[in-house]
């Protein structure tokens, strides 16, 4: 079932910070009714007293079956500046991944190469460079291991298409739920083990840094690795 109110991380007069539960596409889509970015929209409209002038703008996107923070700009000025700061990789972010397997390090920094396959939507990832090819890069850092799975930590240098989903696939260890890229283990439908936990950024008006952190899923799997997280 598909959430009609939205958690609040983060809020000012330039931007809007919302936890997006698994499931739920971001962006507008003309044959959806309900998306993220409709209901950020809803959500301030509510709160104005000229609801028709209301802008929201989108910098940046999260898979459907992925929770986490998402990120709306409020004015079309500031969403110019926080998109530049995304092209840029001005800003610092981390995500939370339950993967099936323990990786055969406890911390490492991957480096591959990723082709978008646009037929099945699926990244293929590349040990080396070839035709068409991307860099991507990311670095993880195992937190716990229990019986539901291993907990890591990933920070994102590079932001491509299924790129955690595809480069911890091809390292041996994919996430939970996440049968495109190989688990065998099941989740919820429309939702993968994967959390966008927290954004670091520079505040586009007052320059100072700022931190938005999403609490994980309320679920058994993510609530096992509480003490953790």
């Amino acid at each position: 079932m598909l959430p009609t109110s939205v958690h609040v991380l983060y809020e000012d007069k330039q931007l809007l910070a919302l936890n997006k539960p698994h499931s739920i596409v971001v962006e507008k889509e003309p044959n959806l009714k309900l998306t993220l970015e409709s209901l950020a929209l809803d959500y301030i409209r509510s709160k104005e007293k000229y609801p028709q002038k209301c802008f929201i703008g989108l910098p940046h996107r999260l898979d459907r079956p992925v929770s986490g923070v998402v990120l709306f700009s409020k004015k079309r000025s500031v969403l110019k500046m926080l998109v530049e700061q995304f092209s840029k990789r001005q800003l610092d972010k981390i995500y939370l991944a339950i993967v099936e397997k323990r990786p055969a390090k406890d911390e490492d920094e991957l480096t591959n190469w990723l082709v978008k396959d646009t037929e099945k939507r699926k990244a293929i990832i590349r040990d080396r460079e070839t035709k068409d090819s991307m860099r991507v890069i990311l670095r993880y850092q195992f937190i716990a291991q229990n019986e539901f799975g291993c907990l890591l930590q990933i920070q994102l240098i590079t932001g491509k298409f299924h790129q955690i989903r595809a480069q911890l696939s091809h390292l041996g260890c994919p996430i939970i739920g996440d049968a495109h890229y190989g688990s065998v283990k099941t989740y919820k439908e429309n939702a993968i083990c994967l959390h966008a936990r927290s954004l670091e950024l520079l505040h586009p008006i007052t320059n100072e840094s700022l931190k938005i952190i999403a609490p994980t899923p309320d679920d058994e799997i993510w609530n096992s690795f509480a003490e953790q997280i």
